[in-house]
């Protein structure tokens, strides 16, 4: 850590004598469970009913950001630690951007996306500093992990369906020509390497590459993206070669009426030439003064559910994260428990309430469906018997929020409940008191 900081200082003065106007900020962010208590439903032996009972975890998310940034570039780096442990530390992003006239150049690594933000419908006061499964765990695209089109506009992520670390270069045009559109141009090339299906670090024996594009357009009566992708993904056809596989998204924000943002659209995934799965998102934020509603509702499925999941996740299964922290109690690890199903809905519903500048509250009630079989095959209960059950995850939660000028901490009580029928026979239940601490500067 003391290296790191001694670069970015070091950087700081290089920038500040290089450019005007410059400035460094810290969002430091860290999510920790400090009461958890697990109950297995429907087992015939008693005393394993408990499995995880009132016992402190230290598991968060470390996020140590630093940006300086200046009036023709910026530079920016966020330092995150290990899922299960603090000890070791990690660079999440470390990017630069360049202004030159009406182009702007950007090239850097991230594991965690490159995306505007307008179309993820998220005002950061109103989602009350949370990410994943606490607020928004499911992003524009399809839901299942595996798909070239999974969180289709974050522009520096592969269509390499098992990448999680990319390297990419890119640019964005301002088309400022036309009196009722303003369209921006942006292409980015992403070279990676893929994890393997265990989702370990591989030898870089398959080098991913892709091409993206995205165009978004800025009207009077809202706006609008599409979004394209092509390169290589980790799925071997026939041929025994590495198949080139396609994404592709388009979304809408019109304007409806004042204080409502609405957010609709869907995207599709190609691979080896074969349409593999498709999703449809809707999400609406509306503020009525202190008060307001943001809610997220998406469909993802299979075309061909046997031959796509193949493609899509190599030897695995359709999995997909889920919204059931069963992975906290189990590993340590703030995951979710799989959902394995052909198609996939969810629905996120938050009420949020600013009682004054110091001091919010808000709930978030979420649900996450998985329908139809697993994959085409027949699913079967943990006694082989046949069962056509969905797969049902349930996630309630209650916070509230203190604020200290940019600082913030978030104390929630959280409610789980998740069917695993095949395994168990009934369902499995959590309580859990997490903790979300930030820091701005």
């Amino acid at each position: 850590m003391k290296k790191i900081i001694s670069a970015l200082t070091l950087g700081a003065m290089v920038a500040g004598a290089a450019f005007a106007d410059v400035g460094v900020t810290l969002n430091y962010r860290q999510r920790a469970t400090l009461l958890s208590h697990n109950n297995e439903y429907g087992t015939t032996d008693e005393a394993s009913k408990i499995l995880f009972t009132d016992a402190y975890s230290g598991a968060g998310t470390d996020n140590l950001g630093i940006n300086i940034g200046g009036d023709i570039a910026s530079f920016a780096i966020t330092v995150v630690g290990d899922e299960s442990t603090t000890s070791k530390l990690r660079t999440k992003t470390l990017g630069a951007d360049l202004q030159v006239g009406k182009v702007g150049l950007f090239a850097g690594f991230w594991s965690d996306g490159k995306v505007k933000g307008a179309y993820r419908n998220k005002a950061d006061v109103d989602a009350g500093n949370m990410e994943g499964m606490d607020f928004e765990f499911k992003k524009l695209g399809s839901a299942y992990a595996g798909s070239p089109s999974f969180f289709v506009d974050n522009i520096v992520m592969p269509v390499n369906v098992t990448a999680s670390e990319s390297y990419a270069i890119g640019a964005k045009y301002n088309i400022r020509n036309f009196k009722a559109c303003k369209l921006e141009l942006n292409g980015v090339y992403i070279s990676n390497e893929t994890s393997d299906e265990k989702g370990s670090k591989s030898d870089g024996s398959l080098q991913g590459h892709s091409l993206v594009g995205l165009v978004e357009a800025n009207t009077n009566y809202g706006t609008g993206e599409f979004v394209f992708k092509y390169g290589q993904s980790a799925y071997k056809n026939d041929d025994g070669k590495y198949a080139d596989a396609m994404a592709f998204g388009a979304y809408l924000q019109p304007k409806i009426m004042n204080n409502l943002t609405a957010t609709i659209g869907g995207a599709g995934s190609v691979v080896d030439g074969d349409f593999t799965d498709w999703s449809a998102d809707l999400r609406l934020y509306y503020k009525m003064g202190a008060l307001s509603f943001t809610s997220f509702h998406s469909y993802s499925a299979l075309v061909d559910a046997e031959e796509s999941i193949g493609k899509l996740n190599g030897k695995k299964n359709a999995t997909t994260k889920g919204i059931a922290d069963s992975a906290a109690v189990t590993n340590g690890k703030h995951g979710g428990t799989p959902v394995s199903r052909d198609s996939v809905l969810t629905n996120n519903l938050m009420v949020r309430y600013k009682v004054n500048s110091k001091f919010a509250v808000y709930g978030v009630v979420a649900d996450m469906i998985g329908l139809g079989e697993n994959g085409g095959k027949k699913l079967t209960d943990k006694d082989g018997k046949e069962t056509t059950d969905a797969l049902i995850q349930l996630r309630a939660s209650a916070w509230a929020q203190f604020y200290a000028g940019g600082n913030s901490i978030s104390v929630g009580v959280v409610y789980e409940n998740y069917d695993v029928a095949e395994t168990y026979g009934d369902s499995v239940q959590n309580i859990a008191i997490p903790m979300i601490f930030r820091v701005k500067m």
